[in-house]
């Protein structure tokens, strides 16, 4: 059987080319890396190739969490943000939100860490907004600080580990 050339791999994703979309560049390297996965999973020598592989599948879900590709992030934004906005006209041919029967924020279904979140942000904001009594506001923030830990780590593995991955 002939082996398939690597370009069919990237042929749906190149369809839909946007050179404009920092997210366009994420998906090209997340593919990838689920091919150096795969390669490195499955062929070669077990031993050398097995952390490399766990590398590159930490590396993988790490973009799936600051993309917001990832269950737990989904299950949060479809628990909060399903239902129906409701518009209500002003005077002035304007449009107001009626947040009249909006529902609170979810909790996130998974812990982070806020006791470093002045290393991602300038000062406390997930602090303030809790003492402030803001939870939504708090939520948000958190969802935003795990999102940028995420961005953080996978640098940091790239940085560290990706010259090593092939020796």
């Amino acid at each position: 059987m002939k082996k398939r050339s690597p370009i069919h791999a990237y042929k749906r994703l190149l369809a839909r080319d946007q050179d404009w979309d920092y997210a366009f560049l994420i998906a090209l390297e997340k593919k990838k890396l689920q091919r150096m996965h795969d390669y490195f999973k499955y062929q070669g020598h077990p031993e050398v190739n097995r952390m490399a592989a766990r590398d590159i599948a930490i590396c993988i879900h790490l973009i799936d969490i600051f993309m917001e590709d990832d269950a737990a992030y989904n299950t949060w934004s479809s628990k909060s943000f399903s239902g129906e906005l409701n518009w209500r006209k002003l005077d002035d041919s304007m449009y107001e939100l009626d947040d009249s029967n909006i529902t609170p924020l979810a909790d996130f279904p998974v812990y982070v860490n806020t006791r470093n979140e002045r290393r991602f942000f300038c000062n406390t904001p997930i602090k303030n907004a809790l003492q402030e009594g803001h939870r939504d506001h708090a939520i948000l923030l958190i969802t935003s600080l795990r999102q940028r830990k995420a961005l953080h780590l996978y640098h940091l593995i790239r940085e560290y580990k990706l010259m090593t991955w092939w020796d």
